[in-house]
This record gives structure tokens, C-alpha cells and sequence, in this order.
């Protein structure tokens, strides 16, 4: 998806969640993540086993894997890692994360970004979705999310702002803690000066 197409991704709501600056990065002066160990580990392959307590759970009928959404009212597209579609006819989108949950809770910038799909899933199979879920990996946590309409306006007024930032080419300065700015992958673009931090960063 590009600029001149006027999309956003949900990837970017959450890494606009995690620092506005991110997305500010990738948009406007176009420059791209460096590949980090976290990343790769991210990008491991993973199949529908690691899931499996989940899909029993909900009893799903179908599973749908990285299905393309796409909002022309919102501009916004993504492919969220599963669509469950339970016996019910209920769509609950999965997420899988190389990551820790916060204290078994869904981390703020992953609950923007599965809300995020909730939308998509709302427009493209004109349904209401009403729950999600995390499968954080590193501490094999399943974190339910409930998306109700506060959350879903939320995230709407977070993707017009995204939108706004992009089109005026505002800069909206480092506006994070500097512990999240030490295990950012553009760091060496934002905050050169920052030392770098022992082990493996935190994947966004």
C-alpha cells in the first residue's frame, strides 16, 4: 500500500500506537526498518498447531489465514495472521506475536492494532466483531481482547490522525520514554545518539 494509493496499514496503527514517530518515518521521509534478530524470529513460520487449544475453544468452523482486507472509508488494509469463523458465525480475529504479554494483558499498541481489524472485518463480511485474540509466544499466553464500540471509535479517531500526520508531513517528535526509544528499530534514524541496549530488542 502506498502513500499515493492513500492507505495506511493496521501494521501502522500499532507502530503509530507504540511512537507516532514511527509512522512519520516510513511515510514522509521514507526510510525502512533495518532487519533485526527479533524480526526474524517473527517472521518464523508457524502454523495453525500453535493456535490449537483456541480454535477448539471457540469452536471454529472455518480458519482463514492472512485474508486481504481493505476499508475505502477508512484507508486502511491489513491482514490479521487469522480470522476464526466460530460454528455461531461469530469472526474473531487472532494475532500471533513474538513477544511477552504485559502482565498477561494485551500491550497497548497490539490491542489498537487487532482493533484495528475488527473494522476491517466489519466492513468487508458486514459483521460486528466482538472479540480478539493475542497468542503472545514467548511466554505461551492467549490474551482475549473485547472490542466494543469506545475501542473501535478510538481506533477510527487514531487512524485519521495517522492519515492528518501523513498528509501535512508533520513531524510529531519523540514523544515516547526513552527505555521504548533504546529497543526501537529507527532508533539510528530518530535518536542516533542513544547507546545501544544489550539483547535482543522488544519486536513491534
Amino acid at each position: 500500500m502506498t502513500d499515493e494509493e492513500g492507505y495506511i496499514t493496521a501494521v501502522e496503527v500499532k507502530r503509530y500506537a507504540y511512537c507516532p514517530r514511527i509512522v512519520f518515518i516510513t511515510h514522509v521521509l521514507h526510510y525502512e526498518e533495518p532487519m533485526s534478530e527479533a524480526m526474524e524470529a517473527g517472521l518464523e513460520h508457524h502454523d495453525e498447531s500453535t493456535i490449537a487449544p483456541l480454535i477448539a475453544r471457540l469452536k471454529a468452523s472455518r480458519i482463514l489465514r492472512s485474508v486481504e482486507l481493505w476499508s475505502g472509508e477508512l484507508g486502511i488494509a491489513g491482514k490479521p495472521d487469522y480470522l476464526i469463523v466460530t460454528r455461531m458465525g461469530e469472526y474473531v480475529p487472532v494475532e500471533v506475536k513474538w513477544a511477552v504479554s504485559e502482565n498477561g494483558r494485551i500491550r497497548w499498541d497490539h490491542k489498537l492494532q487487532l482493533s484495528a481489524y475488527a473494522l476491517l472485518v466489519d466492513e468487508n463480511f458486514r459483521t460486528t466483531v466482538k472479540r480478539g485474540y493475542v497468542y503472545y509466544l514467548r511466554d505461551k499466553r492467549v490474551v482475549e481482547l473485547k472490542v466494543d464500540d469506545s475501542l473501535k471509535k478510538m481506533t477510527r479517531k487514531v487512524i485519521e490522525s495517522i492519515h492528518r500526520m501523513i498528509l501535512e508531513e508533520r513531524d510529531p517528535g519523540v514523544t515516547v520514554r526513552r527505555a521504548r526509544c533504546l529497543s526501537c528499530g529507527y532508533k539510528a534514524y530518530c535518536r542516533p545518539g542513544l547507546n545501544e541496549r544489550r539483547g535482543v530488542s522488544r519486536s513491534i
